[in-house]
């Protein structure tokens, strides 16, 4: 199945890794093959959100983010051994854990004006829910 961006069909794929190249590069095409199977999985499932990921392989971890809920917050998955299933299906967790902490529906029917009705702070990272709670969340309380 051919990719097609811009109305563009891509026929050649310049992420595909050789041998021949410096492991730099290797892994950066890895982290970058890594990162559009997490994000196509994540707007397969949510769609009409904005999601970003990072991988990074050397340290073993991926971020997730919701660009249109905050650029400074994201959800780490600590890549462990897993298998691309594996962590697509633990990003997917990881995303629908980002929606519910904002309050944003996890469902697949979305409307994204929703997304503007949300308070923000100066940054313009929307609110959660749980920072509007006055309690302390290090002091024992009991």
């Amino acid at each position: 199945m051919p990719h097609i961006i811009g109305g563009k069909e891509i026929s050649k794929d310049y992420n595909e890794i050789y041998l021949h190249e410096d492991m730099e590069t290797r892994i950066a095409k890895l982290e970058m093959w890594t990162a559009k199977a997490i994000g196509e999985t994540l707007v397969k499932n949510y769609p009409k959100r904005q999601w970003g990921v990072n991988v990074d392989i050397p340290g073993a971890m991926v971020v997730i983010t919701c660009p249109s809920l905050s650029h400074t917050h994201g959800y780490h998955i600590a890549m462990k051994n897993d298998n691309i299933e594996t962590l697509c299906k633990r990003a997917v967790n990881a995303g629908g854990e980002i929606l519910e902490r904002y309050g944003i529906s996890r469902g697949r029917v979305f409307n994204p004006e929703h997304l503007e009705t949300l308070e923000r702070m100066p940054s313009g990272d929307a609110i959660t829910r749980d920072a509007m709670d006055t309690v302390d969340p290090i002091k024992r309380h009991g």
